[in-house]
């Protein structure tokens, strides 16, 4: 059958061809129509259409044309990919997941399919499920530099980096140097080393990239965010406004740019980029603008920042404070319009935070929690679930405290076994305690009495540096005395080094932990598990200790009890080790030193002191040997 002017459908079809290689889809798609009326149930055809409607941004006509053609052909994955992307655009998410899901069964055994499905999971935001796709097209094709590349994106974003590295590494090795594949692999590679720990060779990548005119905005945010991480404010934000010139709505981008403003000080040029981002959807951007025009939405407040220790009395004496309300078990203190940080320890985290987002000095905090009062006087306490801050902040105001009024003590809830055995220890008797219950809230105190509240320092946007220790050494020491007052006598016959072990912990995790304490044991190392042990164990097992050697955690707060002279050595991400150990070490006379290792896996939102790492084993035998 041929048209009015005698052209087949094979002809039509080629000339369509070369219409959409011009980019000509009105032209091509009047010559399909045309040949769809002479051949209904060829699925070439409607595939053609279906590649017609998808470049002239029609996703439902699309959507429509390789339904046909799929059903016409059913086993044609090809098909079933794009109508999939089709259904998807055109908003149709659940038709789209079916047939998705209907192509992986019946492709399980085509990497290049799975490769390309996975892809699209990736640019949707679900690595979990892409990754599990790439898993299954790399047992089948194992050095195809695509998915190679694609598994090293998803492992980056999942945080597993140093296979990231792996990934990427082997996908550039399968490329042509200079490629656009090449360059995308490099690109990426270049962002999960600046993450690991290796700004230079990053830079390195980034620089040759923009030389090269090759995958630009990914090498200016990779330049960025190594200037950001070392504080260097003014290169960070030269290098995200290049980044932003190329793509002005990129909300990696503007995010990036907007922190980085801020940062330097640009406030005004800031709040344009959080603008951006907030009219994109940004939640986070959207709070902000609401706090710097001064405009909460509901459920909201804003509140200025004050430093309660600027009401200290001469003396040392305590605080009073009438008719202020506590975001109990969060500590943030509010007087009026203003709130004070200064009883905050560490910053909470999770869903039910009170403090929204901070600004430079104000905050926009929650105001839809229930409000509850207290009529009677109490003594604040505070504390916090963290062993290093109950012991060494929250303890310590104890010691100040006058006892001749005896007023209950606000502690925090959810006590566990070292909380009320410390209490103890220091003299409190349990009725004595006063716990908050039940969800956040907002409490209300008639009269609010705080003993021992020492300066802490502040950030410049006039929160507290919860990474710096505000303990002295009197603090410290008279908290272990008042604590090994009470404790058994240290019977001795203990390990003299100590390894301490975060085997099978979620977080901080040396990743070679073994090889770490093959090495230990041949120095005499014992391993120990904190967590299995009570807290009058531990402070034996410390107060004996010679060397104690693990990763970064609480635990070392224990050092408390070990004798002066004694060594302690952390295991830490490379670039990021929080200095309360080093300083409690210092306090108590005794000594530090500290492993760096190269991170392996990001922990995203937590601090990069928490992320995974792995030693090189030489290091530590090269320390210990020393010893």
């Amino acid at each position: 059958m041929t048209g009015s002017g005698g052209i087949g459908a094979a002809e039509l079809f080629e000339r369509a061809k070369a219409y959409l290689l011009e980019r000509d889809t009105a032209a091509a798609d009047r010559l399909i129509r045309q040949a769809r009326l002479q051949v209904p149930n060829d699925p070439a055809m409607a595939y053609l259409h279906g590649l017609c409607h998808t470049m002239a941004g029609a996703p439902a006509d699309a959507a429509e044309a390789f339904e046909t053609s799929l059903r016409l052909d059913p086993g044609n994955g090809g098909t079933a990919l794009l109508l999939g992307r089709a259904l998807r655009q055109s908003g149709r998410p659940a038709d789209a997941a079916r047939v998705v899901a209907d192509l992986i069964r019946r492709h399980a055994g085509s990497p290049g399919l799975l490769n390309e499905v996975a892809a699209d999971l990736l640019e949707q935001g679900d690595e979990p499920a892409a990754a599990s796709l790439l898993e299954q097209a790399l047992a089948l094709a194992p050095d195809d530099p695509g998915t190679l590349h694609n598994m090293g994106v998803a492992c980056a974003r999942l945080g597993s980096l140093e296979r990231a590295e792996k990934m990427l590494r082997r996908a550039l090795d399968r490329q042509p140097a200079g490629s656009p594949a090449a360059c995308a692999s490099l690109a990426a590679l270049a962002g999960v080393l600046a993450t690991r720990g290796f700004p230079d060779e990053a830079l390195e990548i980034a620089r040759t990239l923009i030389g090269q005119d090759r995958e630009p905005v990914h090498a200016w945010t990779v330049i960025g965010t190594a200037a950001a991480r070392r504080r260097q404010c003014g290169d960070a934000v030269a290098a995200f406004l290049e980044a932003e010139l190329l793509e002005p709505d990129n909300p990696n981008v503007l995010s990036n740019l907007a922190t980085a403003l801020d940062d330097a000080g640009r406030t005004e040029e800031a709040t344009v980029r959080w603008d951006r981002l907030a009219r994109q959807g940004h939640a986070e951007a959207g709070a902000r603008i609401r706090l710097r025009a001064g405009a909460p939405g509901p459920g909201e407040a804003i509140r200025r920042l004050f430093p309660l220790t600027g009401s200290l009395p001469e003396g040392g004496r305590a605080i009073e404070l009438a008719e202020v309300d506590l975001c109990v078990d969060q500590w943030h203190l509010i007087d009026g319009d203003r709130m004070a940080l200064d009883l905050v320890f560490t910053p909470p985290l999770g869903k039910d935070n009170f403090v929204l987002v901070p600004g430079k000095g104000v905050a926009l905090v929650r105001d839809d929690l229930p409000r509850r009062r207290v009529d009677r006087p109490v003594e604040f306490l505070g504390g916090t679930g963290n062993y290093y801050h109950w012991m060494l902040d929250t303890l310590p105001r104890l010691v100040a405290i006058d006892d001749g009024e005896r007023l209950p003590l606000l502690v925090n809830r959810d006590l566990s076994a070292f909380h009320h055995r410390t209490l103890d220890l220091m003299g409190v008797d349990p009725p004595r305690l006063m716990t908050s219950a039940g969800t956040p809230a907002l409490v209300r105190f008639a009269k609010l009495r705080i003993s021992g509240l020492v300066p802490r320092s502040r950030r410049p946007d006039g929160q507290m540096d919860w990474m710096l220790p505000s303990v002295s050494a009197d603090a410290a020491r008279t908290v272990r005395e008042r604590l090994t007052r009470g404790l058994p006598r240290n019977r001795g016959g203990g390990p003299r080094r100590i390894l301490i072990s975060r085997q099978g912990s979620l977080f901080r995790r040396c990743e070679n932990e073994a090889a770490v304490a093959a090495i230990a044991a041949r120095h005499g190392f014992v391993p120990v598990r904190l967590e299995e042990l009570s807290f009058d164990a531990q402070a034996e097992l410390f107060g004996g200790a010679e060397i104690v050697m693990g990763v970064h955690g609480a635990g070392f707060t224990n050092m408390l009890f070990a004798p002066p002279e004694a060594l302690l050595i952390e295991l830490h991400p490379a670039g990021h080790l929080p200095v309360f150990y080093r300083h409690l070490t210092g306090l108590m006379g005794q000594r530090h030193r500290a492993i760096p290792g190269t991170i392996t896996q990001s922990l995203f939102p937590s601090l990069e002191y928490n992320w995974n790492f792995r030693v090189d084993p030489a290091d530590v035998d090269l320390c210990l040997a020393e010893l």
